[in-house]
């Protein structure tokens, strides 16, 4: 499959072609969640600015700068958590010491306690679904082609995000780090998904804002894939990239489901 770089003019022009392609004899559509059809990023800062505020009162200036630093996870707590390596108050707590180390604050020993009491609340409140969401799905639904969601994120936060945005009854299949006690990239987990949505994985479309996780994670469990490249920074790597999900949307209603009509 050719490169296609979401940087240039023409690369854009031509990704509603290479998306056709990719989508051709697809039975079933894998999206993640973070960042992808929620922004996640956002919502992420604005909670946990507040919750930070919380655990560190008098330091308004700096909440934000260390929710942001937390969202950004510079010592990869996250990625060990959904590789199954440790748990989740333990990735969570890994994180917000990071951050008071980063910014010489003190951590309470209630500091966990404190942070998701503040936490929880504000970040229900921040969720917001990307506007190209609800034409994606929409389409989907009317060429019958079924959506599932892949998310690193557990059970009980995707939860929250998806009653939150009146989506909880909208995917039948929803795959957390919960179900197998990982995520991705590790390929059963992929796998696992195509099995609960009843589709063979080289018939299933992988959409997300990862190049490591929701592309060439993707590929590796035989999967085709998208990176959604929402910023356009663009990649040297060999995928085929999208800056939004409308031109999925578009290339769906051209797309022929249940069998490939080209040579792959």
């Amino acid at each position: 499959m050719s490169r296609t770089d979401a940087s240039g003019d023409d690369a854009r022009a031509a990704a509603p072609d290479a998306v056709a392609l990719v989508l051709d004899g697809a039975q079933a559509l894998l999206l993640d969640v973070d960042d992808t059809i929620v922004d996640t990023r956002e919502a992420m800062v604005v909670a946990g600015a507040e919750a930070l505020g919380a655990l560190w009162r008098g330091r308004d200036a700096d909440h934000r700068a260390m929710a942001e630093r937390y969202y950004a996870d510079p010592e990869r707590w996250f990625p060990r958590y959904a590789s199954g390596a440790i748990a989740f108050e333990a990735m969570r707590s890994g994180r917000l010491r990071e951050v008071a180390t980063a910014f010489g604050a003190d951590l309470p020993a209630d500091a966990y306690d404190v942070f998701e009491e503040a936490y929880a609340p504000a970040f229900r409140a921040a969720q917001r679904l990307f506007p190209d969401v609800p034409h994606l799905l929409a389409t989907a639904e009317d060429a019958g082609l079924p959506v599932a969601l892949l998310t690193n994120s557990a059970s009980a936060p995707t939860q929250v995000k998806l009653e939150a945005l009146d989506l909880a009854a909208r995917f039948e299949v929803v795959v957390t780090t919960d179900t197998l006690g990982f995520g991705k990239p590790d390929p059963r987990v992929y796998r696992e998904a195509c099995r609960l949505v009843g589709a063979d994985p080289d018939v299933v479309v992988c959409i997300g804002d990862s190049i490591a996780w929701d592309v060439l994670g993707a590929r590796a469990a035989g999967l085709r894939a998208l990176w959604l490249d929402r910023a356009r920074l663009g990649t040297d790597e060999d995928v085929v990239v999208i800056d939004g999900l409308d031109v999925v949307a578009e290339a769906l209603r051209t797309s022929r489901f249940g069998g490939s009509v080209v040579d792959r």
